[in-house]
C-alpha cells in the first residue's frame, strides 16, 4: 500500500524523523507537499472559510485543502492508500495491518488513531486484521486526521461532499461525511505525537500542530459584523442538532466509548 505523508516544505526535521520511523518499520513513503496560504487568494480564501460555524483561519483551510490534495491523489491511483500528517507516531505491527487492511471489501475509510476523545463504535467487530486489531464501525468521531486508510470509493465520496458543501475543519469534514463506510481499529495504531504523553506513549520529539505553524496573513483578517455573528451562530446550532439527530438515530446500536491504546505496540526498538 502506498504512503503519504502531508507535509509543509519548511519542516524538514518532521520528515526526517519521519524517514528514521519508516526505516524501522521496512516501509517506504511518498512527501505529499501541504497545501500553504500563499497558494489561495484573498478572494478564494473569503469564498470559502467563512459559510461554516465560524470564520476558518487561513492556516486551517490550507489544512482541508492540504487532505482534500490527499483524497485527489488516492482517487486519480485507483487503489487504497495511507494519508498521514507529519507528526504521526506510529505501531511496530504498521506494515502487517496495512496488508490485511488492502483486502477488504466493501470498505471506504479505515481511522488508525486515537485523539482523546470518545468515539460512537459497533458493538461488536467486522474484521480482525494483523492477528489481534479490530475493525469496528465507525459511526461518529469528532477529532483528529494524524493517519488514515482511504480507499478509491471513499476519496470519491469524500470529493463528493467537498462540492456539495463548504470546507470545515478537516476532521470535522471527514466524520461529517456520513455516507462513508468508516471503521475504526482498535487498539489504536496511530497518535499524534502532542497526544502521546497522554496515553504513555514515549516520543523523541513532541511536535505542535501543524496548523499552528502556519502563518497566517493578518490583512486577509475577517471583519465581524453583527450580521456575521448571526450567521455563524445560526450555523452551530444547526450543526449542533444535525448531531445531535445523528448520534440519537444510532445510541442504541453503538457504544460511546474510549478506544484503547497499547503503549507497548509504539515501541520501534
Amino acid at each position: 500500500m502506498k504512503v503519504f505523508i502531508i507535509n509543509l516544505e519548511q519542516c524538514t526535521d518532521r520528515l526526517e524523523q519521519q524517514t528514521l520511523q519508516f526505516q524501522k518499520l521496512d516501509l517506504t513513503f511518498n512527501r505529499l507537499a501541504a497545501v500553504t496560504v500563499n497558494e489561495f487568494s484573498k478572494e478564494t480564501y473569503e469564498r470559502l472559510a467563512f459559510q461554516g460555524q465560524r470564520p476558518m483561519k487561513q492556516s486551517e483551510l490550507a489544512c482541508f485543502l492540504s487532505h482534500k490534495k490527499a483524497w485527489q491523489t488516492v482517487l486519480d491511483l485507483k487503489e487504497p492508500c495511507l494519508i498521514l500528517e507529519d507528526d504521526a507516531v506510529l505501531v511496530k505491527d504498521l506494515k502487517e495491518i496495512l496488508n490485511d487492511i488492502k483486502r477488504l471489501e466493501n470498505t471506504d475509510f479505515v481511522n488508525l488513531e486515537v485523539h482523546g476523545r470518545k468515539k460512537s463504535v459497533a458493538k461488536e467487530p467486522r474484521y480482525t486484521v494483523a492477528t489481534d486489531y479490530n475493525l469496528f464501525n465507525l459511526y461518529q468521531d469528532r477529532s483528529g486526521t494524524g493517519g488514515y486508510v482511504l480507499f478509491p470509493t471513499g476519496a470519491k465520496k469524500l470529493l463528493d461532499c467537498a462540492e456539495q458543501t463548504h470546507p470545515k475543519l478537516a476532521d470535522e469534514f471527514i466524520y461529517g461525511c456520513y455516507t462513508l463506510n468508516a471503521y475504526q481499529i482498535e487498539p489504536a495504531a496511530l497518535l499524534q505525537s502532542d497526544k502521546a504523553d497522554m496515553y504513555g506513549v514515549d516520543v523523541s520529539v513532541m511536535h505542535e500542530s501543524v496548523i499552528g505553524l502556519i502563518k497566517n496573513n493578518h490583512s486577509h483578517a475577517p471583519q465581524n459584523s453583527l450580521m456575521s455573528k448571526f450567521k455563524y451562530k445560526k450555523n452551530r446550532i444547526e450543526q449542533q442538532i444535525l448531531l445531535g439527530i445523528h448520534y440519537l438515530k444510532g445510541m442504541f446500536r453503538y457504544n460511546r466509548r474510549e478506544i484503547q491504546v497499547d503503549k507497548q505496540r509504539f515501541k520501534l526498538d
